[in-house]
């Protein structure tokens, strides 16, 4: 323990903790979130203790976020547990489609590690199984739209 703050010393930090605690940095700090580049200065500037208390925050809400169920999870019938899955995968793919554009315009604010063609490979395979769902759906007069109780 610190001798100033009594808390215990702060674990390993990795990659994703690192990310939550700078992000979380640049909401408090009401930083221009169109810059990545000045919040990670910002953030790599400042007070050890200023650092701390926000690498602290992120392990907490890292730690409450992996405990929390999903919500197919908690979906009672195979419709509605249909339904989130459905949501669930073109949410992903949105978000994946939603990169892969930022990448090709040349705006994407990190450095990919995997390559460009898997990433593409993995989009493309989400789109085929979400048509399957879809067919699927159809068959079995599932309404992947409808609201169900796990939402409401």
């Amino acid at each position: 323990m610190s001798e100033e703050t009594l808390d215990p010393p702060l674990p390993p930090i990795d990659a994703r903790t690192e990310a939550v605690a700078e992000r979380l940095f640049g909401l408090k700090w009401a930083l221009r979130k169109d810059s990545t580049e000045i919040i990670h200065e910002e953030w790599r500037t400042a007070s050890e203790w200023i650092r701390d208390g926000y690498l602290r925050q992120a392990i907490e809400v890292l730690a409450a976020a992996d405990q929390a169920e999903p919500a197919s999870a908690k979906a009672s019938g195979y419709q509605d547990r249909m339904r989130v899955e459905y949501r669930e995968l073109t949410v992903r793919a949105g978000r994946l489609r939603g990169m892969l554009q930022r990448y090709a315009d040349g705006t994407l604010d990190f450095e990919l590690v995997c390559p460009i063609t898997l990433l593409s490979r993995q989009l493309d395979v989400m789109d085929e199984y979400a048509v399957l769902l879809r067919h699927r759906a159809k068959i079995e007069h599932v309404d992947l739209e409808e609201q169900d109780s796990v939402t409401e």
